[in-house]
Order: C-alpha cells, then sequence, then structure tokens
C-alpha cells in the first residue's frame, strides 16, 4: 500500500512541477508596456509589480499587461455596459 500512496505523490509532484514551468514560460511573454495605451512598464519596479495587471489567456499562449488607468476604465466600461443590459426589459 505505501508504494501505491508514493507512486500517486510522485505523479502529482510532476504534474505540479509541469503547470510550474508552463506559468514560468508565460511570464517571459510578459511585455513591457500597457497593451491599451502602450505606457512604460518597469520590470524592476515594486509599485508597477503591484498595480498592474496581467491578463493571461492560456489557450491562445497570450499574456496582456495593463496600467492602473487602463484597467480602470476597462471595468468602468463594462459596469456601464451591464447596468444598460439590466435596463432592458
Amino acid at each position: 500500500m505505501g508504494s501505491l500512496a508514493r507512486k500517486i505523490a510522485r505523479n502529482k509532484a510532476k504534474k505540479e512541477e509541469k503547470e510550474m514551468k508552463q506559468l514560468l514560460s508565460m511570464f517571459e511573454k510578459l511585455g513591457d508596456e500597457c497593451a491599451a495605451c502602450e505606457a512604460p512598464f518597469d520590470k524592476k519596479s515594486k509599485e508597477h509589480a503591484e498595480t498592474w495587471k496581467v491578463v493571461v489567456r492560456e489557450k491562445e499562449q497570450v499574456v496582456r499587461l495593463y496600467c492602473p488607468e487602463c484597467w480602470g476604465k476597462a471595468n468602468e466600461a463594462i459596469k456601464q455596459v451591464e447596468e444598460s443590459l439590466c435596463d432592458i426589459p
């Protein structure tokens, strides 16, 4: 019974390692500017790392980077569309 548990644990560890490698390879695709307004992104800035948003589409292997201003504008646009859809009888 012990060997079965070890085998399951090894398979789980291999799967997690594979997923981590895939995520790290996606990080390499991170751009140097906002996808919307092309504002420069400083990869060494702690403030940028904490405030900018990253959108990952795993199926298409696409990574997009958005500055706080563009992210806020996009969220406001989404709210307006949702509100207009709720007003439709």
